[in-house]
Order: structure tokens, then C-alpha cells, then sequence
């Protein structure tokens, strides 16, 4: 076989592992990678046999598809260092990443709202329709909702293209809010201003009495 086509079929199982991992790879897996180098740099070799001592003996493309998916996403800092690539954890990125906390920001919402509160939220922020890879990144996974649906945008394949942190999966489907839900809107709106209350400093402002979510305001 000639080193050209050896290319070819190596690029290929590549980009099948590299849309694999946040997929189908679990939060513990996650865990284990990133708190792995929170403190240090490794090369792919070391990262694999760290890995294999914690029981996940993975194929080493499976592991360098997962490593490249988690520095597009911004968790990880990738460096060349001859004759290898060595990552260690991105922590300044997570202070800004919009789908680290987005994530975080959701496990307080009701189960029930949770799915289209993610969708109403990046469909607002990022004015288009927001891919099922995206999801993933913010722990969502599509389910039937009578406040989502499936978008058939002519745009998508142009949205896909313009995005340029990560690769989204070719063929990745899409979704968008259907219509406008008075309790979804209401829960976006305790997200985000859960948000704003982390990231900015409001010491000296805001009042120690009045209710933290919007929701319970507009109960009074």
C-alpha cells in the first residue's frame, strides 16, 4: 500500500474517532482526562498508558480524536514539542467558554425545561439554529418536545461552515424553537441571569433580600 493511500484511510478512521468522542464518551471519562492535566502537560502516549492504568483501554486513534475534539471545544491546550504533541487543561478558557457554562448553568433547571431552555438559549446568542453537536457539549441529547423541533433551514449547510472552533459532523442535524413558550422564556431568563450574577461583580448592588430567580419574582 503506498504511503498516499495509507494517508487517506488514516485521515479517514481519524475523523470517524474525532466525531465519536463527546458523544458517546462519558462525564467520567471526561473527568479523568482533564483532571489528569489540570497540573501538567502529556504527550498522547503518556495520556494512553495513564488511561489504561484507570481501566479504559481505548485504540489510541479513539484517545487522539477524543484529545483534538476537547482542544477545538477549548477545554484543552494542545502544544507541539517535537517529536510529539503534548495537552494540558485550558483553565482560562473555561472562564469564557459558552458551553462549559451553559452546561453548568442547566443542571439547576427543571428536567422538563432543560432541553429547550438549552436550545431557546444558543439559538438566541448565536442567531441560528443550533447543530446536535452543540448539544452535546452543554450535556443536552434532542428528545421529543412539543417546544423544539428539527430545523429545516436552507442555510444549515452555510451556518455549519461558518462555524470555526470545532468541527460539526457532516449531516449533524439542527434545531430551533417552535414558537415562543411563556415557562421555557421565563427559565432562559433565570440561566442567564444566573450567569450575568457569576461573571460580573456585584458586590455592593444587589439587595441581600429579593428573591435570585426571575421565576419566583414574577410568582409575587
Amino acid at each position: 500500500m503506498t504511503n498516499g493511500c495509507f494517508g487517506v484511510i488514516y485521515q479517514s478512521i481519524y475523523q470517524v474517532c474525532y466525531q465519536y468522542q463527546l458523544l458517546y464518551m462519558s462525564e467520567k471519562f471526561f473527568n479523568v482526562i482533564t483532571n489528569m492535566l489540570k497540573e501538567r502537560q502529556l504527550s498522547i502516549s503518556s495520556i494512553s498508558r495513564e488511561l489504561k492504568s484507570e481501566g479504559y483501554d481505548q485504540h489510541r486513534l479513539i484517545i487522539t480524536g477524543y484529545l483534538r475534539a476537547l482542544y477545538d471545544t477549548g477545554y484543552l491546550v494542545e502544544q507541539e514539542i517535537p517529536p510529539s504533541k503534548v495537552y494540558s487543561y485550558n483553565h482560562r478558557g473555561q472562564e469564557t467558554d459558552i458551553y462549559r457554562i451553559l452546561e453548568n448553568s442547566l443542571k439547576d433547571v427543571d428536567p422538563g425545561y432543560r432541553y429547550p431552555v438549552a436550545v431557546y438559549i444558543l439559538t438566541s446568542l448565536l442567531n441560528r439554529p443550533c447543530f446536535r453537536y452543540e448539544l452535546s457539549l452543554v450535556g443536552i441529547t434532542p428528545k421529543t418536545s412539543s417546544y423544539v423541533r428539527e430545523s429545516r433551514n436552507e442555510r444549515l449547510k452555510e451556518f455549519r461552515e461558518d462555524i470555526s472552533r470545532f468541527d460539526v459532523p457532516e449531516g449533524d442535524k439542527a434545531y430551533e424553537m417552535n414558537g415562543h413558550d411563556a415557562g421555557v422564556i421565563l427559565h432562559s431568563s433565570d440561566v442567564i441571569n444566573g450567569i450575568m450574577k457569576n461573571l460580573l461583580d456585584l458586590t455592593g448592588l444587589k439587595s441581600r433580600y429579593h428573591s435570585t430567580r426571575i421565576t419566583e419574582f414574577m410568582e409575587h
